[in-house]
């Protein structure tokens, strides 16, 4: 009965979790009617848990809930009060037709996150609110939008809350007041333990969720190189992220070419070495929580990698890295004993297996510096055509940055960032061999007209606001693709009164870099040009 009783609670936990995730994303492919229902009816069945409080989550669990928590809060206050196109939020865009979700839900989400920072079981509708945000902002304008950077993490804390809830209620004075079968069956375990120990084990599947999307990427490293699994180890220039990153913006050495080329011959010369590290770790990821110091030192190094990435390709893993120093804080203070052998084995198998509940990244391909590349300009009044960050585009620019945008025909095949699979294309590309496409390639259901929307809604937008384009508050935004200001600095210049047009261009194009510097051997350009005079 010691054994079984956790055990029952986490599998009812797991059981509510998949229950209520399949209802969320019902809810997101329908209608944007059904969204902000749903995030109504997630505040109503949060009500009978308020009196819970987060000091009656032992503290293992809850520094996982709470400290997730304040991170999606954060994230969703700068999607409801900031200055990011073309969606209405609580004080940016018109009211029009997609009001009801996107700026009446957002109140309602703010609220719920603005109780949930007191009472945990509010921070379920601020949860399913941002799923459903995410899911609902790319058909907004028939656009896909990544779920790369927080699918993750949100399915960590809906799991870990609705646990909580669950081992606090099922152990409390009011059930057992109420059911005497629950009280029967604690006898050989007093409520207390049980709370601790069903806290303990849903704590160590979300640790194990959460490694799993590192020893997923590892295996999808080995699963590119197909009959030669260690192609990536052996020979995947790591080195290319650098001028991809470049080729976006993002770069955030970009302006300083010394340190620019330094990093590009470092990683060149050493590329086996970063690529056994990387490797190693994410495939020895499952024992990191065989000890404590493990598991704090591969969160750690993790956030390392992460911070790497940031350096290179310029892609900012913002949630990925909160979740790690929250796991780390959770752990630190933790007793070697204290890692019981059950909570081992719920770790590593969630590390295993745990990408067929909960959503998991499979982050591992071969690197090629040849992509359909995709960029905006700003026409002036004075015939420049300026350069412009994707994050003029609000959270749109994730799908610019990742190439997943309208390509016509007779352009290289679609591949975010350059990204391969199997070897084949992987050698053809890397070295530039000019493939291409007989039909335009609609990626993520970008076509010709929904890049014009894009640009039209968005122009709109900063017409309404000239201070947002004037002040470059759209910089003011946390990014997964976060943009390296300086790049821009002759946009950044603009003012909206200054510009007259935009060129949407699509280049099928291979980079390098060369002194410090990108160096780009065009093979086939594309240009639309959209008029907003």
């Amino acid at each position: 009965m010691t054994v079984t009783l956790p055990l029952a609670l986490l599998l009812l936990s797991l059981l509510g979790y998949m229950a209520a995730r399949k209802v969320t994303l019902f809810a997101a492919h329908q209608s944007e009617a059904h969204a902000f229902a749903l995030t109504v009816f997630c505040c109503v069945a949060a009500l009978p848990f308020i009196a819970i409080r987060y000091a009656e989550i032992p503290f293992l669990l809850r520094a996982i809930v709470r400290g997730i928590g304040i991170v999606l809060f954060v994230q969703v206050l700068f999607d409801a009060f900031g200055a990011v196109p073309p969606a209405p939020n609580i004080v940016f865009g018109e009211a029009n037709a997609h009001v009801l979700f996107f700026r009446w839900g957002a109140v309602i989400a703010v609220l719920a996150g603005a109780v949930g920072m007191l009472r945990p079981a509010f921070l379920l509708p601020l949860t399913y609110y941002y799923i459903l945000w995410r899911h609902l902002i790319g058909p907004r304008t028939d656009m896909w939008v990544t779920d790369t950077d927080y699918f993750a993490m949100l399915d960590g804390l809906a799991f870990s809350t609705i646990g909580a809830l669950l081992a606090v209620t099922a152990t409390s004075e009011w059930a057992l007041s109420r059911f005497a079968w629950l009280r029967t069956m604690m006898q050989d375990m007093p409520p207390a333990v049980l709370r601790q120990k069903t806290a303990g084990l849903i704590w160590a599947v979300v640790v194990g969720a959460h490694l799993g999307n590192y020893f997923c990427s590892g295996v999808a490293k080995l699963v590119a190189g197909g009959p030669e699994p260690w192609t990536w180890l052996l020979a995947n220039p790591t080195q290319t992220a650098i001028v991809i990153g470049l080729e976006r913006g993002n770069n955030p050495l970009a302006t300083f070419p010394s340190l620019l080329q330094g990093s590009w011959d470092t990683i060149s010369n050493f590329t086996l070495a970063f690529n056994f590290l990387v490797l190693g770790a994410q495939l020895f990821s499952p024992l990191a929580i065989l000890r404590r110091s493990w598991l704090l030192f591969f969160t750690l190094l993790f956030d390392a990698f992460h911070i790497g990435v940031y350096f290179t390709l310029g892609a900012l893993f913002h949630f990925w890295i909160a979740v790690n120093l929250i796991v780390y804080t959770s752990a630190w203070r933790l007793k070697e004993n204290e890692i019981t052998p059950m909570m081992k084995v719920v770790c590593i198998v969630a590390t295993l297996f745990g990408h067929t509940v909960f959503y998991t990244n499979f982050l591992g391909w071969l690197d090629a510096a040849r992509l359909a590349s995709p960029q905006f300009y700003a026409l002036t009044k004075d015939g420049r055509e300026v350069w412009m960050t994707p994050t003029y585009f609000g959270i749109y620019s994730y799908s610019i940055a990742q190439t997943a945008m309208f390509v016509p025909e007779g352009h290289f095949p679609h591949r975010i960032g350059g990204n391969l699979s199997n070897l084949d294309d992987w050698r053809e590309a890397s070295a530039c061999l000019a493939s291409t496409t007989e039909t335009p390639q609609a990626v993520g259901g970008a076509t010709y007209n929904s890049v014009e929307r894009l640009v039209r809604e968005t122009h709109d937008f900063m017409t309404r606001y000239p201070a947002i384009k004037n002040q470059n508050l759209y910089y003011l935004y946390p990014h997964h693709m976060q943009p390296n200001p300086w790049v821009f600095t002759e946009f950044n210049n603009l003012r909206m009164d200054d510009i007259v047009g935009y060129k949407y261009v699509v280049d099928s194009v291979c980079l390098t870099l060369r002194d410090g510097a990108l160096v780009r051997d065009v093979k086939k350009r594309a240009e639309f040009r959209f008029d907003v005079r």
